[in-house]
């Protein structure tokens, strides 16, 4: 568990770091929001995104996602999202891309030794759009190209220490503060 804790704790100073860079160099402008939450949906995933705008045009969201099993172990996900979009109507479609990880920890057989955990690592392009009901409530919708990476010893997306690339779908519903 030593190792996985490393690992998130790592994940979340680089997603610190990055946040605190691009605010630094952000407009300031009344009519932004400071920031929001998102539920997004896909497939059987759920992730919660905390989106920021930078701009009028750019938000950069960080994401998190957990899974627990107790006889199989717990899944934690780190990711960040940046979408750029192509006007500030009521409806914004954007482009975007993101990154992320997914930290394995297998529930231990004998609850004495610490069995192996596994890292798996996502990128991908997306494009979308998001219909703004009014300026602190969103949903919206998008397309993905994502690439995942695997640990050489996970079997998350049955390709153990390879790489697999997949189209993908999401819903989302953001509320801005």
């Amino acid at each position: 568990m030593k190792k996985f804790s490393e690992k998130c704790s790592i994940v979340i100073a680089i997603i610190f770091i990055i946040l605190w860079l691009d605010s630094s160099y952000s407009q300031d402008t009344s009519k932004i929001k400071s920031f929001g939450i998102s539920a997004l949906v896909q497939d059987s995933q759920f992730d919660i995104l905390f989106p920021i705008p930078t701009s009028e045009l750019i938000v950069v969201a960080p994401a998190v996602g957990f899974l627990y099993a107790s006889e199989a172990g717990s899944d934690i996900s780190f990711g960040l999202v940046g979408r750029f979009y192509l006007n500030n109507k009521v409806v914004r479609p954007f482009l975007g891309a993101r990154a992320g990880l997914i930290l394995f920890s297998p529930a231990s057989e004998d609850g004495q030794t610490e069995p192996e955990s596994t890292t798996d690592y996502l990128v991908g392009f997306l494009a979308g759009g998001e219909y703004f009901l009014n300026e602190s409530f969103s949903f919206g919708v998008e397309a993905q190209l994502n690439a995942a990476i695997s640990d050489e010893n996970s079997s998350r997306f049955g390709n153990p220490g390879g790489t697999n690339i997949n189209t993908g779908a999401a819903v989302f519903a953001t509320v801005y503060f």
